[in-house]
């Protein structure tokens, strides 16, 4: 949805008794309004609470959801799965080899700027604060098999992380035209 003057709006139903929706504006100062609206018996519209969210909140929003965008869309995907597979092997034959040189090669059909904003979410999704939130729930766990899985996510994600920055730093250079001689260049 957008709203006038071309400021792109989230609005959602969340409710149906009473009708009610969820709205999120982005603001010029950099913040997110969020907000819902409830319909009353006459039809007319109220509006509820008003919540402003500061660009770090907005990112530990994302990050936190996160884990909900990737159930969200896992199921479709392995039913996606088939077909690449089919032709990876087609391509270069069996084994993990031929599944990774496939999907690089297919990475690289993908614009730059895509993959930068991909890279960007992952980055988001595994970085700093997403961190924490785990160190946080290792610490209050007694369980000696969720203590493993936590550290070694732990682990992944943060050798993750820095790939995925460098990546994005990577594939914005491509977006923007600028290759490492232009390094020299530069002061």
């Amino acid at each position: 949805m957008t709203k006038a003057g071309g400021v792109p709006t989230f609005e959602a139903r969340i409710a149906d008794d009473p009708p009610t929706v969820l709205i999120a504006e982005r603001l010029r100062d950099g913040r997110v309004a969020l907000g819902t609206r409830v319909q009353r018996r006459d039809g007319e519209w109220t509006a509820g609470e008003l919540h402003f969210l500061d660009p770090i909140v907005q990112l530990d929003l994302a990050s936190w959801l996160a884990p909900a965008v990737e159930a969200g869309w896992l199921e479709t995907i392995r039913e996606r799965r088939a077909d690449p597979l089919r032709t990876a092997g087609e391509l270069y034959g069996e084994g993990p080899g031929a599944v990774m040189r496939f999907a690089l090669d297919t990475l690289a059909e993908i614009p730059p700027n895509l993959l930068r904003t991909a890279l960007i979410l992952l980055a988001n999704a595994v970085g700093p604060r997403a961190r924490a939130r785990l160190v946080e729930r290792l610490n209050e766990t007694a369980n000696r098999a969720e203590d493993l899985e936590l550290r070694r996510r732990l682990a992944d994600e943060s050798e993750s992380f820095a790939y995925a920055v460098a990546a994005a730093a990577l594939f914005d250079a491509l977006e923007e035209g600028i290759y490492p001689e232009d390094l020299e260049a530069s002061p």
